[in-house]
C-alpha cells in the first residue's frame, strides 16, 4: 500500500521533484490555477499567521510561570519560522516556479544523455533525493504525533489519574499549544474547540515543514549533482584526443559549458534569495529552541515527558543539521569544480584551445553558496557554532 502511494507520487514530467511538487501544491505553498482554490489558500495561510499572534499574546499573559514561558515559547518560535515559510513562498511564488522549471528543464536534459559515467551520477542523486524526502516526512509525522498527544499521554499517566478528579477530566484537559482564543478554553464546549482548532494548525505546520524543508534540500543537492556533471563534462571537454577536436569543435563545447554555469549561477542565487531570509530567522531562533529543549528535557520529572522533549530536541537538531549538510556539500563541490578542466588531457591542445580552457577556469571560479542572511554561510561550522551557542544559554538557564 505504502509503495502505490509512493509510486503515484512519481511524475515523469519531473522526474527529480515530483513528490516535492506534490507536497508543494497539497499545503498550498504552490498556489493552484484555480482562482477559488488560490484565494482559500491564501485564507488558510493568514488565518494560521494569526494563530502565530495569538501565541504571542499568551506568551505575554503567563510570563511569570517560567515553565509555561519555555513550552510555549520553543513552539511558537517554531510556528512563526513555518508562517515565514509559508508567506515567503507564496510572495515569491514567480521566483520559486521558476527556479523549480529550471532544476526540471535542466534534470530532464541530463537525463537524454546516454554517457553512462553522468547517468550514473543522476541516478545517484535521485535515489539520495527520495530517500531524504521520505526521511524527513517520516521525521516530522513522528514530530507531528509527539506533539499531538503529549496531553493525553500526561493525562493516562498513573500520577496525574490518581490527583484529579474523575468526574473533571473532560474539563480539565492540558492544550496542545498554549495561544489566547476570544472564549473560555478550559471548560466545555470551548476546551475540545480549542484542541481540534490546534490540532489543526499542528497538521498545517507539519505539512508546512515537510513541503518546505525538503523542497529545499532536493533543490541543494539537485545543485551539487549540477556541479559534479559539470566537472565530468570539463574532463572529457576535449573527447578523444586519438581523434583530436577542431577549433571550432572545442569552442562550441566552451561555450556550452561557460553558458551552463552562468545558468547555475544564477537560479542558485535566486533560489538563495528566497532560502536566506528564511535561514536567518531560523538560526537566530534555532539556539533558543534547542536550549529550551534542552532545559526541559533535563528537568522533566517522568520517563513519558523526558521521551517527548527528546524527540523535539532530535527534530530541531536534525533539521537543523540536514540545511548546513547539504549546503556544505554544495559549496564543497563548488570550490573543486574548476579541477575539472585541468583533470582534462588539455597539455594535448593547442594554444587557442588552452586559453579559452583559462576563460573557462574563471569562469567557474565563482562559487556557489547558501546563506543564512547577510552574514553567515550555511556550513557544518555554523552548525557547530549554533549548537555552543545553544549550550551557552543552557547553561545560563540551569545557574
Amino acid at each position: 500500500m505504502i509503495r502505490r502511494f509512493l509510486k503515484s507520487l512519481e511524475d515523469p514530467q519531473y522526474p527529480l521533484l515530483a513528490p516535492n511538487l506534490w507536497m508543494l501544491k497539497k499545503i498550498g505553498m504552490i498556489l493552484p490555477e484555480d482562482k477559488t482554490a488560490k484565494i482559500c489558500y491564501l485564507i488558510l495561510h493568514e488565518i494560521v499567521t494569526f494563530f502565530v499572534i495569538t501565541q504571542y499574546i499568551e506568551l505575554y499573559v503567563i510570563r511569570s510561570d517560567m515553565d509555561l514561558v519555555l513550552t510555549n515559547l520553543k513552539i511558537s518560535m517554531l510556528s512563526i519560522v513555518c508562517i515565514v515559510k509559508s508567506n515567503t513562498c507564496v510572495v515569491w511564488q514567480k521566483n520559486w516556479v521558476e527556479v523549480i522549471n529550471y532544476i526540471t528543464t535542466t534534470d530532464k536534459e541530463e537525463r537524454d544523455d546516454i554517457n553512462p559515467q553522468r547517468s550514473s551520477v543522476l541516478k545517484s542523486y535521485t535515489k539520495y533525493c527520495r530517500k531524504i524526502t521520505y526521511f524527513y516526512w517520516v521525521l516530522v509525522f513522528i514530530t507531528f504525533i509527539t506533539v499531538v498527544t503529549t496531553p493525553f499521554i500526561k493525562h493516562l499517566s498513573e500520577t496525574y489519574i490518581e490527583n484529579i478528579d474523575p468526574s473533571e477530566l473532560s474539563h480539565n484537559f492540558e492544550h496542545i499549544f498554549s495561544s489566547w482564543v476570544p472564549f473560555n478554553k478550559n471548560e466545555y464546549p470551548g476546551s475540545w474547540i480549542t484542541i481540534a482548532w490546534h490540532v489543526f494548525v499542528c497538521a498545517y505546520g507539519a505539512g508546512t515543514m515537510a513541503a518546505f524543508d525538503v523542497s529545499a534540500m532536493v533543490m541543494m543537492v539537485f545543485f551539487g549533482g549540477k556541479i559534479d556533471l559539470l566537472r565530468l563534462r570539463c574532463q572529457g571537454i576535449f573527447g578523444n584526443m586519438e581523434k583530436g577536436l577542431s577549433d571550432e569543435e572545442t569552442s562550441e563545447m566552451f561555450l556550452r559549458l561557460h553558458r551552463a554555469h552562468v545558468l547555475l549561477l544564477r537560479y542558485s542565487r535566486m533560489f538563495n534569495s528566497m532560502l536566506s531570509p528564511v535561514m536567518f530567522l531560523y538560526v537566530v531562533m534555532c539556539s533558543l529552541m534547542l536550549c529550551a529543549s534542552a532545559f526541559q528535557l533535563t528537568s522533566a520529572r517522568s520517563a513519558t515527558q523526558k521521551l517527548l522533549m527528546a524527540e523535539y530536541l532530535v527534530f530541531g537538531t536534525v533539521q537543523l543539521f540536514m540545511y548546513c549538510w547539504h549546503s556544505n556539500d554544495v559549496l564543497y563541490k563548488s570550490e573543486r569544480v574548476t579541477l575539472g578542466p585541468y583533470e582534462s588531457d588539455w597539455w594535448k591542445t593547442s594554444a587557442k584551445q588552452q586559453r579559452s580552457l583559462l576563460l573557462l577556469t574563471g569562469q567557474l571560479n565563482k562559487t556557489i553558496f547558501f546563506t543564512a542572511g547577510p552574514f553567515t554561510y550555511l556550513t557544518l561550522p555554523t552548525f557547530i557554532t549554533i549548537l555552543k551557542g545553544a549550550y551557552s544559554y543552557y547553561t545560563l538557564l540551569r545557574k
